[in-house]
Formats: C-alpha cells, sequence, structure tokens
C-alpha cells in the first residue's frame, strides 16, 4: 500500500494530463455522466472515493445545488491538487477534502445520499471489500456508482487502445513525469481489472440492488450503478 501511495505521490502533477490520454480525452465526459445518473438532489450528502485531483467532486459542487461533497483519497500529494483546485473553483464551502483509506471508511452506516468511485478501485487490494464499504456508508436509497477502465475488448480498437495502453503510456507517462513504473503499473491494472459481470457479483454480494451497467467508448470503460436497499 505505501508503495502505490508513493506512486500516485510522484505522478500528482501528471495526473490529470495522463486521464486525458489513457482515455482519449473523453474522461471529462465520463465524469460529468456520472454525476448527471447519480440522482443527486439539492442538499444530497456525495462520498467521493479514491478523488485523486478532485475533478468529480467538483462536478458534484458545481452541478447539485445545496451538495455536501466529500472527497477521500490515501494520497497527500493527490490532495493538495485537489485543494488547489476546490479553491480555484470557489467550492471551499462544499467540498471538503480528507484523506483516509477506502477500504475502512471512516464513517457510519447510512451516512451519504451518493457514493462513487472513478478510476480508483482497480487500485484497491480489495475491491470486494471496497465495495462493501461503499455499499455500508450509502443510506437505504442511496446510488454507488463506479466508474472505472476495462481490459482492451478484442476489437480493432481495442487493439490500437491496448497498444497505446501498454507500450505508448508508459514511455510517454514516464518522460512527462520521471516515474515510468508508475505508469506501467497503471496500465497492468486495467489489464488485470475483472469483467463487468464480476463487479456486478460484488456489488450484489455487498447488498446492493438494481444494479446495472453500461460500456463506454467502445468498450474501454464502464459505469456501474447500484441502490442500497
Amino acid at each position: 500500500m505505501e508503495d502505490v501511495r508513493e506512486l500516485f505521490d510522484k505522478t500528482s502533477r501528471s495526473y490529470d494530463l495522463m486521464n486525458h490520454l489513457f482515455s482519449f480525452s473523453v474522461d471529462a465526459a465520463w465524469r460529468r455522466r456520472l454525476v448527471r445518473e447519480s440522482e443527486a438532489t439539492e442538499g444530497s450528502r456525495v462520498l467521493d472515493l479514491c478523488t485523486g485531483t478532485g475533478d468529480v467532486a467538483i462536478y458534484f459542487g458545481r452541478k447539485v445545488k445545496g451538495a455536501h461533497v466529500t472527497a477521500l483519497d490515501f494520497s497527500a500529494q493527490m490532495l493538495e491538487r485537489a485543494r488547489e483546485k476546490v479553491a480555484r473553483a470557489g467550492l471551499e464551502d462544499r467540498v471538503a477534502l480528507r484523506q483516509g483509506d477506502a477500504l475502512n471508511l471512516p464513517w457510519r452506516a447510512g451516512s451519504f445520499d451518493v457514493v462513487c468511485n472513478s478510476f480508483g478501485l482497480r487500485t484497491l487490494e480489495d475491491r470486494g471489500k471496497a465495495v462493501a464499504e461503499m455499499a455500508r456508508v450509502a443510506s437505504p436509497g442511496g446510488r454507488v456508482l463506479i466508474l472505472e477502465f476495462l481490459p482492451p475488448p478484442p476489437t480493432l480498437f481495442g487493439a490500437l487502445y491496448s497498444w497505446h495502453l501498454h507500450t505508448l503510456m508508459p514511455a510517454l507517462g514516464g518522460a512527462l513525469s520521471g516515474y515510468r513504473r508508475s505508469y506501467s503499473y497503471l496500465s497492468e491494472t486495467v489489464a488485470s481489472f475483472p469483467s463487468p459481470e464480476r463487479v456486478g457479483e460484488m456489488m450484489k454480494q455487498a447488498g446492493l440492488q438494481r444494479i446495472t451497467w453500461e460500456l463506454l467508448t467502445g468498450g474501454i470503460a464502464c459505469l456501474f450503478k447500484g441502490t442500497r436497499s
């Protein structure tokens, strides 16, 4: 875990750019979609896990009137970047940043109306436990959403993306950040991420209902949704 924390600390300055490159610059549209489909309403309590540099938390703060957004990450340097972006957006009174572990959340059951995790589940040591924790802190009727990259699909586009992911991204990310190993690691976590069906089963085992998922941009990413019973 400490190795992964160091990895994210060291790549925090290039993280946003590399996310855009990982996704062919459509990751911002994916995040906005997550916010729209969260069904958050005025005054909703939102928890954004593995917030990174805070993009999803900022979208919630901007788009959902009166939302109370808590954004958690285990990387201090990522949170520092998020703090800068939250301040530039003028959302300090609506977005609270907190350092912590997504596998051991400090809140009691039912604390949030919306719980989400964007591009962070694949980097966690115990994905099933992470999903269970998300479900635990969601309120009855609350929404749980996961946005994540998938292994390249067996298509021509998938073959192009596989080259992009495993060859271009480590080289480019290493050149920009000075830490090629970090981007090789991130590429490997995409390749090893389980199928949508397996993630859906994790959500079911965690007690979620009305579980659905939708493939995005030719199947390189997926948006999962579930509701706490």
